[in-house]
């Protein structure tokens, strides 16, 4: 039986997955009169992420909104600069399972193009806008596959009123569809009460005391598996405008912000993080054996 030293020695060497949705305060809100006359912030919060994972030697995958890379080019290629890997968080921040699979897959190579235009680097790491690729959306990996994505990161395997599919197998995971496979990293979750409950993230990060966010970082190294994290950058920019919204927008948009930065800094101290692609490519697939197709979804 291991010591707690010899435990702890153990988990920091174990690499976590960062990953940060890139969009602007606004994006995320359905009025388009709002998204229409909204002052563009984008810079406050990511300025303080980029500083804080240099300051930790961190390093994680930007999903950048197509509109939001259009906009800052410098800070696309500022973040690509730093060492970070980018990926693509679509164009419209809608639903995917409100779209037709022809206009998902025109906006997503839009924004894909726009993102590896500006650094000459092609993007294959993908994530939905609102986790929206759920069980309605499934034919999404498809079209992922067949515009080149090796990676995706969009199921969340819990039930929530926007997303989630709760019964998803929370592993990586390689989907063979009839373009190609894709393989899928579900943003992670803890098996408690028996129900799947978030690690960590966004909303969440924000809600639980940090001693439930360590606590559930601990629980799935334990296990042997990395967790998938992800933060806005407008969660660390306390000065954008307060708009009217229904109450459950209001939770996910506001409560807690004050306390996102020192939570965040705890988090960079006490774990160790890289970008999907790293992870995956150096640790999950070599472990689990994935390249060599020992675990594989076929969908029909």
């Amino acid at each position: 039986m291991k010591s707690l030293s010899e435990e702890s020695q153990q988990t920091v060497r174990m690499r976590h997955i960062f990953t940060v949705d890139v969009e602007d305060w606004y994006h995320g809100i359905a009025d388009e009169q709002i998204r229409a006359s909204a002052e563009r912030r984008l810079h406050y919060g990511l300025d303080i992420l980029l500083e804080l994972l240099a300051e930790y030697n961190a390093k994680g995958t930007f999903f950048w909104l197509g509109p939001a890379a259009a906009e800052h080019p410098n800070l696309v290629r500022q973040v690509a600069e730093a060492g970070h890997e980018l990926g693509c968080h679509g164009w419209f921040h809608e639903l995917i399972y409100t779209m037709s699979p022809q206009r998902f897959r025109d906006e997503t190579k839009r924004a894909r193009d726009v993102i590896a235009d500006l650094t000459g680097k092609p993007v294959t790491a993908y994530r939905a806008p609102y986790f929206s690729i759920t069980s309605k959306s499934l034919w999404a990996l498809e079209i992922l596959a067949d515009l080149g994505f090796r990676y995706d990161s969009s199921i969340f395997p819990i039930r929530n009123w926007r997303y989630g599919i709760p019964d998803f197998y929370p592993q990586p995971q390689q989907i063979n569809t009839s373009s190609g496979s894709i393989y899928e990293m579900p943003v992670s979750v803890r098996r408690m009460f028996n129900q799947n409950i978030p690690v960590s993230g966004g909303a969440y990060f924000r809600l639980y005391p940090y001693r439930l966010t360590y606590s559930n970082f601990r629980a799935l190294e334990r296990q042997g598996d990395h967790v998938v994290f992800y933060i806005h950058p407008w969660e660390l920019d306390l000065n954008h405008p307060p708009v009217p919204l229904n109450w459950k927008e209001r939770i996910t948009h506001y409560v807690n912000r004050l306390s996102t930065e020192s939570k965040l800094r705890q988090l960079l101290q006490d774990f160790s993080f890289a970008s999907l692609g790293d992870v995956l490519e150096d640790e999950v697939l070599v472990k689990d054996g994935l390249s060599m197709n020992n675990a594989q979804t076929t969908m029909s």
